[in-house]
């Protein structure tokens, strides 16, 4: 059994202030504080993966700020192989394919728009008010399970603050989940002890992989439709000047992917969508 895991750092059960994951010195106390939160984040889930039986544990750091030396390699699990992206346009992630036996997810946040989620946003925080896959409305949880079930792979179990955890629960039934913490506001939140989530995740994340099926794998008819509502209409400016690309409100661009696993493709000189 393979399992691949995509982590990211806001939903982090130690992880309580903006600058403990965005931090611009790389050297801040804040934001080495927050890398060893990840690091042990990770640990707990992928002793999780042993002990339920994975012969292989394979780890992204999706936190787009640390420019994937989140890691703090030394303390690391040795067992765990660090992986990236494996090719651009289209956008493949390394080690992601048929071969994997399901995808995870640490620390992670909620979708832009969401009350109470620490930190809630969707890929660019304060840029996109609203991703929408088919007309109904996802984060970055929604695109991972898309473009996993690209290769029959399921999305089955995971961690970040209490709004993304019931936003697995009302978007895919099938998820296990660990609370981390709950959010307050946007930028506030009252941690739970960091241990003992570190435990649950260790033992949920065992009992997902118990119960992995195939079948949960997130599959859709294509063409699929993908709209992006942004924070003022410059942004969409930037797309609407590409081929197949609809602007139905200055804000909003959208268009049509015919393989699910393009999901993380925005229209550019290198990519264009269906017609």
């Amino acid at each position: 059994m393979i399992v691949w895991i995509c982590t990211d750092m806001e939903g982090l059960a130690g992880v309580s202030h903006w600058d403990e994951c965005y931090h611009p010195d790389d050297n801040a106390t804040e934001y080495l504080y927050g890398r060893e939160q990840l690091t042990a984040e990770v640990n707990a889930a992928a002793q999780g993966c042993f002990d339920a039986g994975a012969k292989e544990v394979r780890v992204l750091d999706g936190h787009g700020r640390n420019r994937n030396r989140g890691f703090i390699r030394e303390n690391l699990d040795k067992r765990v192989q660090i992986v990236w992206i494996g090719e651009r346009n289209p956008l493949r992630w390394e080690g992601l394919d048929e071969t994997v036996s399901a995808v995870a997810m640490i620390g992670q946040h909620a979708m832009a728009g969401t009350v109470n989620g620490f930190l809630d946003h969707t890929q660019s925080p304060k840029e996109i008010c609203r991703y929408l896959i088919n007309g109904e409305e996802y984060g970055e949880m929604g695109q991972f399970a898309l473009y996993a079930g690209g290769f029959g792979v399921p999305l089955i179990y995971v961690s970040g603050d209490e709004a993304l955890c019931e936003e697995a629960r009302r978007q895919f039934p099938h998820v296990a989940n660990t609370p981390t913490k709950r959010g307050t506001g946007w930028a506030t939140c009252d941690l739970y002890p960091p241990n003992a989530v570190r435990s649950n995740i260790q033992h949920d994340i065992a009992d997902a992989l118990q119960a992995v099926t195939r079948a949960d794998a997130w599959r859709l008819e294509t063409p699929i439709e993908v709209s992006v509502e942004w924070a003022w209409s410059e942004r969409a400016d930037r797309f609407a000047r590409f081929p197949n690309v609809r602007r139905p409100h200055a804000r909003v661009v959208s268009w049509r992917i015919a393989d699910q696993r393009d999901i993380y493709q925005y229209p550019s000189a290198e990519w264009t969508p269906e017609p």
